[in-house]
């Protein structure tokens, strides 16, 4: 049976994370204290004032522009616009901390415990129980029918 195209973009993602993280580290190691607009401005020696001129906005606020940076409070649009009025690109990820395809497997037998755990107890009260090899067997089995259908892990 083929993979689901979900775990299909999983895997394809999961490819990229090595260089994905590589760059995050990169970026986050090298981000100036002051922001990334004011730094290039200051760098590029565009005044606040010139610099809200390209991007039609007053001096005042090329300030709270920059200080919403540092806060972390900027829109993307804005950081679009002020890229652009700096003849820069803007880059922007969300950079899983794990792989997507061991995110949906743990999540899939975590799903699997929960839902055999109360069958498994009644099973035992009735003298039915299965053995720690079984019910292992069951769970991991239940857990690969649940992540081939990755929609039904997050409800």
């Amino acid at each position: 049976m083929p993979l689901p195209r979900t775990l299909l973009s999983a895997s394809q993602i999961d490819r990229k994370l090595p260089a994905l993280r590589g760059a995050a580290r990169t970026l986050e190691r090298a981000l100036p204290a002051s922001g990334w607009i004011r730094a290039l401005r200051e760098s590029l020696g565009i005044t606040a004032a010139a610099f809200g001129r390209r991007l039609s906005i007053a001096q005042q606020n090329v300030v709270k522009l920059e200080g919403s940076e540092r806060a972390g409070t900027i829109t993307l649009a804005s950081l679009r616009r002020a890229a652009a009025a700096l003849d820069a690109d803007f880059v922007y990820a969300i950079v899983p901390r794990k792989g997507l395809r061991e995110t949906l497997s743990a999540r899939a037998r975590e799903l699997a415990q929960q839902r055999i755990a109360p069958v498994a107890h009644s099973m035992r009260l009735e003298a039915q129980g299965l053995s720690d090899r079984e019910l292992k067997d069951q769970v991991e089995e239940l857990a690969q029918e649940l992540e081939r259908r990755p929609r039904e892990l997050w409800r």
